[in-house]
């Protein structure tokens, strides 16, 4: 049994939230055990003596609440002091990022070498400190100074690479889109035109939800009398029109009127296979983009084998490539991370599924990636920007061009999924943008990136778009356009 030893106020701790909290074997895989919390410690079950690592939404002074990870430890009779493994865990990461970045003798560096280095000395002294409640509240600093100087390195590294990318002309040249949510496409119909105000400048090209669910509300009878208007729009101010989630089946995308499970596949995938035709040919002429299949290797309500999962992703690419050949087909990671993984072994680990697609000789041309925190399809825990940054490096490391087909956070509080830099507003939102932005598009193999959502919906409390209700712009939109100017330049 692996025991983490927590302290709030100098005293061991009454309670301690475990919302999120699992295990992680080798590969970062999450692994079954059970967590409880019992007198100031937490108590991790697991079903193996092999090594573990504990993921956590731990709040982390001056920064917020973000999952992070310890190192993997052994089992052993006393128990670790969790702020302090925590704290070796982020820097374990930063030390192994700036090798692989190589983020060593940049002169303009200095300030965060040094800020690294600060964090390091932080947690010597919470290792050597005389007593447990003492060294928890050095922890504490220096978990705080060893994330803070995480996100500094990652920024380093995106600003010099951004940099690079920018002068050497290797930026994609539409690199900027957005994903409309579904409450803007379906929950509130479009009887007109789309209001100019709904599809404001700046954008490349816009992504159209293609719900099974609301375009085949009733089986056999297909209607994309929701989409219409929104592709007329697009196609009016010259966007490209990209066709998001051919195929999903979380809640939001499955059928209400199907009621079957694994044993009824073959009906299944004949369904499936009818409305993806259904929905290609309607829209290969004016399609840009195919975001064929979406999550499917996380939401697996229907207790799908692993062979199947498989099947239908080869089945909708196939699907697609026979519509319109030319256009590029991409295959969703929904979520990218594996949280979901440890409480329902009948999926499967994101990245494993993104290696089996290429090793099965599925042919599609590029992954999407929906790295986004809180709204609807939750829970989405909040990571920091050196955390996604590797993320979109392993998955750049498959060999396949990636797209960031929903990025996202929202501008108000709640979030059950954690907080960043403070709880979420508008201008955290806007800061969250900026940089996220220039860590993806500083990555050589990122093509794009879409923000989820263009405007709020007040009838189910949404708040992640670029716009609020009444279509008036939030400084993410601004920070939006900045960002275009900046990277655009000289090619409009």
């Amino acid at each position: 049994m692996l025991r983490f030893k927590v302290y709030e106020n100098g005293a061991p701790a009454r309670q301690v939230d475990l919302t999120g909290a699992h295990l992680l074997g080798p590969e970062r895989v999450p692994v079954r055990g059970e967590l409880r919390f019992e007198k100031g410690e937490i108590l991790c079950e697991t079903r193996s003596r092999a090594a573990a690592a504990l993921a956590i939404v731990w709040p982390v002074k001056g920064f917020g609440r973000v999952m992070l990870e310890t190192p993997r430890l052994l089992e052993r009779r006393e128990p670790y002091n969790l702020v302090v493994e925590l704290t070796r865990g982020q820097l374990m990461r930063i030390s192994l990022k700036r090798e692989d970045w190589g983020l060593y003798d940049y002169p303009e560096g200095e300030p965060v070498y040094r800020a690294v280095d600060a964090a390091r000395d932080l947690l010597l002294e919470a290792m050597t400190a005389g007593d447990d409640a003492t060294a928890f509240a050095l922890a504490e600093q220096a978990l705080s100074a060893s994330v803070t100087a995480g996100e500094s390195v990652g920024n380093l590294h995106a600003e010099a690479f951004l940099a690079r990318r920018r002068t050497s002309g290797q930026l994609p040249p539409r690199p900027i889109g957005c994903r409309l949510s579904l409450d803007e496409v379906y929950k509130a119909p479009v009887a007109g035109p789309i209001h100019p105000q709904r599809l404001p400048r700046g954008f490349d090209f816009v992504s159209v939800p293609m719900s099974w669910r609301y375009i085949e509300a009733v089986e056999g009878k297909a209607s994309l009398a929701a989409i219409e208007p929104w592709v007329r729009a697009i196609r009016e101010r010259k966007l490209q029109l990209w066709a998001g989630s051919l195929l999903s089946f979380d809640e939001m995308h499955r059928p209400a009127w199907w009621s079957g499970g694994a044993k009824e596949y073959d009906r299944l995938r004949d369904a499936a296979a009818r409305h993806m035709k259904q929905v290609a040919k309607a829209l290969a002429p004016h399609v840009s983009a195919w975001e064929v299949a979406a999550g499917l290797h996380a939401r697996n309500p229907l207790k799908l084998n692993l062979e199947q999962i498989i099947d239908l992703t080869r089945m909708a690419m196939q699907v697609a490539r026979q519509a319109a050949p030319k256009v590029p087909a991409i295959l969703t990671i929904c979520p990218p991370w594996g949280d979901y993984y440890a409480n329902d072994h009948q999926t499967i680990p994101p990245l494993l599924y993104a290696e089996m697609a290429i090793q099965s000789g599925i042919a599609f041309d590029a992954f999407g990636l929906e790295i986004r925190f809180g709204g609807e399809g939750g829970p989405r825990y909040v990571r920091d920007m050196m955390q996604i940054s590797a993320l979109l490096d392993r998955y750049g490391g498959l060999g396949k061009a990636i797209h960031v087909s929903a990025a996202g956070v929202p501008s108000a509080p709640p979030c059950a999924d954690g907080s960043w830099h403070g709880e979420w507003s508008e201008d955290v939102q806007s800061q969250w943008l900026r940089d996220f932005y220039r860590i993806a598009l500083s990555k050589p193999f990122v093509e794009s990136v879409s923000w989820h959502g263009l405007a709020d919906a007040g009838e189910t409390g949404a708040n992640g778009g670029l716009l609020r209700g009444d279509l008036t712009p939030k400084p993410a939109y601004h920070q939006l356009l900045s960002l275009r100017e900046e990277i655009c330049a000289g090619r409009e």
